[in-house]
């Protein structure tokens, strides 16, 4: 039931203030309070957003909604740590209406990556990327602070397990106590920036997969702001750099075919199966601007090696035209830079499409028993794609069927059962399976 009147108007309207500036509020609040404290102002803005349910009802929305979510949380923020006897004096207590006020000169975006760049969000992710923690730890807490995904979420993209992420978290917390937030500048960006374009990489994918399940809110939206930051940082006078237009080319690249990602009943449509007609063009044409930006670069990176395959797979006329081969010879490049887990699962799949199906199964049942659960069906799938290039279409299915008790979300095993139903019924069309 849709809400209505007044307290219907205050929910729509909290909805899109914490859809688009929850991550600001949250970023501004933690500069203030120091990192180890991103705890607190994530609960801060949590208790600011079922203060404005209470209030906004009676009272009217404000005419600033941002600037009153960040007020609220601030005072939230500030009694709480009088509470704990941890409370100092803020730079900005001599002026508290300063930084509120500047919410009011934020410009709102107008589409998916229009606006200026978020300053404070660009800082928290330069400072959460610490030299001083390890990489893994850098990725964990800057991944964190952008995304505000529950601890499953994260570990599910990081292939890691909730445990390990957790303890990294407390570590990462502990070993930046104390320190205060401040962009980089000169030669302190290069220690930082590839694990920031890694964070982007991660928050895209882990808003992609929120819109595959029909998961809406926030964690869908992280498309877009990893791309809009991708793209403010290929422009930025400091943190420019061709990683970062490499960055941003595969993002918009794997972006722009999002808008097939989904049939009109809302059931995932694999790769193969999209229309390329429903793919956003303008999307691909900004990718493809990036892409050539990057060649400036004196050594390819991974991000170039991967907007490279995402560019073969979106100017293809269609699936059977894409060139297999040459995302093979990519996937081999990017091998000697990062031989881990996806991208061998990445480079076994080609091999298959490539015309080499008997190579990549042999890969593939090498990779199967050490990949993460997140990926566990993925491997199935990948594997009985092989077994359907040598023509072993009733092990295909099998694998199929396998793979969908796998599945580690309900629309992924959706997907993976109508692919086994089609190979089956075509085997039973002509008397091959038993």
């Amino acid at each position: 039931m849709t809400p209505t009147g007044a307290s219907g108007q205050a929910q729509v309207e909290l909805q899109r203030l914490l859809a688009t500036q929850r991550r600001r509020v949250v970023a501004h609040l933690a500069r203030s309070l120091g990192l180890p404290h991103l705890g607190l102002a994530e609960d801060a803005v949590q208790s600011a957003a079922l203060r404005a349910l209470e209030v906004w009802p009676a009272q009217g929305v404000p005419a600033n909604p941002a600037g009153w979510l960040f007020r609220v949380a601030r005072n939230e923020a500030i009694d709480a740590l009088r509470v704990a006897g941890r409370y100092e004096t803020w730079p900005e207590d001599d002026e508290p209406d300063a930084a509120i006020a500047a919410w009011s000169r934020q410009p709102e975006a107008q589409g998916r990556f229009a606006g200026e760049l978020d300053d404070e969000e660009l800082a928290l992710l330069f400072t959460a990327c610490h030299p001083a923690l390890p990489v893994a730890s850098q990725v964990v807490l800057a991944l964190r602070v952008m995304a505000g995904l529950d601890h499953a979420t994260l570990a599910a993209g990081l292939l890691c397990s909730e445990a390990a992420l957790t303890q990294r978290l407390a570590r990462a917390r502990e070993a930046l106590a104390g320190k205060r937030l401040q962009l980089p500048a000169g030669h302190e960006l290069a220690p930082r920036r590839d694990a920031v374009l890694t964070v982007l990489s991660l928050a895209f994918h882990a808003g992609a997969r929120a819109r595959a399940r029909q998961q809406g809110g926030e964690a869908a939206s992280l498309c877009w702001e990893a791309i809009r930051l991708a793209r403010a940082l290929a422009a930025h006078p400091v943190a420019a750099h061709p990683d970062a237009h490499a960055l941003a080319a595969m993002l918009l690249l794997h972006g722009a075919r999002l808008t097939g990602q989904l049939d009109e009943a809302g059931h995932i449509v694999l790769l193969p199966g999209q229309p390329r007609d429903r793919w956003d063009a303008g999307m691909v044409r900004m990718g493809l601007a990036h892409l050539q930006a990057a060649q400036g670069a004196t050594r390819l990176s991974r991000w170039h090696l991967l907007a490279g395959i995402a560019a073969e797979h979106a100017t293809a006329a269609d699936h059977t035209q894409t060139d297999w081969p040459c995302i093979v010879s990519y996937y081999e490049t990017l091998l000697q830079l990062d031989p881990s887990v996806a991208p061998r699962l990445g480079h076994a799949i080609a091999l298959a499409e490539a015309g080499e199906p008997a190579a990549a199964l042999g890969l593939l049942c090498q990779l199967q028993p050490g990949l993460p659960r997140s990926l566990v069906a993925h491997g199935l799938a990948a594997q009985a794609r092989a077994h359907e290039r040598l023509g072993q279409n009733d092990e295909a299915v099998r694998l199929l069927q396998a793979a969908q008790g796998l599945a580690p979300h309900a629309a992924e095993a959706r997907a993976l059962a109508q692919r086994a139903d089609r190979m089956a019924a075509q085997l039973a069309g002509r008397g091959g399976f038993s």
